[in-house]
């Protein structure tokens, strides 16, 4: 892989951590997801212990739910590597 090739993919790292966090710290993702996060709570809690199969579903949920945050998480992550990487390579 040649430098430019290098730099160009790590742009698009960097690019795709902006918009990231552009989500991440948008007041209608997190209310979303945190208003998601309390209904699966809330089923959870209303099941009755012969209920197993909807509260698995509910924990399947909201373990989804945080493999989402996780994912732009990794995404912010990758972009401030790539930065620094970027910033070594200009040097």
């Amino acid at each position: 892989m040649t430098d430019k090739e290098r730099k160009e993919r790590l742009e698009k790292d960097i690019e795709r951590a902006a918009l990231g966090k552009q989500v991440m710290k948008n007041p209608m993702f997190q209310e979303a997801l945190t208003a998601r996060k309390a209904q699966i709570f809330d089923v959870f809690c209303k099941t009755k212990q012969e209920q197993g199969d909807i509260r698995e579903e509910a924990w399947r949920t909201m373990k989804n739910l945080e493999a989402l945050e996780k994912y732009f998480v990794q995404l912010l992550e990758s972009g401030k590597m790539a930065e620094q990487k970027m910033e070594a390579i200009d040097k």
